[in-house]
């Protein structure tokens, strides 16, 4: 650990560093390295490697092995490494996300609209994967949550609630969906298949 400069404030007792930390989590060092090895720990238990953000935007630096035979709509966390904009339907990696160009004939607008497709993801077939996955990911790498003894809360109106859960269960952690009283059939059977603490869907 490197000592804090003559004259410098501690990241601790910087106002907006504490605020950023203790009120929406966002830490850019490691908070407790306790917390950290316990989640070092359980990864390597089940063999999970994370990828980095970098990676996800430029999946042309992940090496194709990060993947191999996972099949892309199982629990597997080889998965994670298909969390961005870069999959065919069938799971394989494509140099330009998958997208439809709307012209002007077609809109009336000035303007050609592009629609990239975001069924292309991993498990649940939607890009929600990918914002659950930025949710969590930094929280466990700064120490801030431990997947051995914290639950991941996950307040959802649809398809983040899916989202989540498969983020959270391949990511070996306990997550909680939060979701409205009326829900589609089609997640309530989802989340019946892929949810391992059934009871914590509230």
């Amino acid at each position: 650990m490197t000592a804090t400069p003559a004259g410098a404030i501690h990241p601790s007792n910087d106002p907006i560093t504490h605020a950023l930390e203790n009120q929406f989590g966002l830490a850019d060092r490691v908070v407790d390295e306790a917390t950290l090895a316990n989640s070092v720990a359980r990864f390597r238990e089940r063999g999970i490697t994370l990828p980095t953000f970098a990676e996800l935007a430029d999946p042309s630096r992940i090496d194709p092995a990060r993947v191999g035979d996972a099949d892309p709509q199982g629990p597997d966390a080889r998965n994670l490494w298909r969390v961005h904009w870069y999959n065919d339907l069938a799971g394989n990696r494509v140099d330009v996300p998958q997208h439809v160009v709307l012209p002007p004939a077609l809109t009336g607008i000035e303007s050609p609209i592009i629609v990239v497709f975001g069924d292309r993801f991993p498990m649940i077939t939607a890009h929600k994967v990918l914002p659950a996955y930025t949710c969590l990911a930094p929280r466990i790498v700064t120490g801030q949550f431990d997947p051995t003894r914290h639950r991941a809360i996950w307040p959802s109106t649809g398809n983040f609630a899916l989202g989540v859960i498969a983020i959270s269960r391949i990511m070996a952690s306990r997550g909680v969906a939060i979701l409205p009283a009326v829900m589609s059939q089609e997640r309530v059977v989802w989340l019946d298949l892929w949810g391992e603490n059934l009871a914590e869907v509230v």
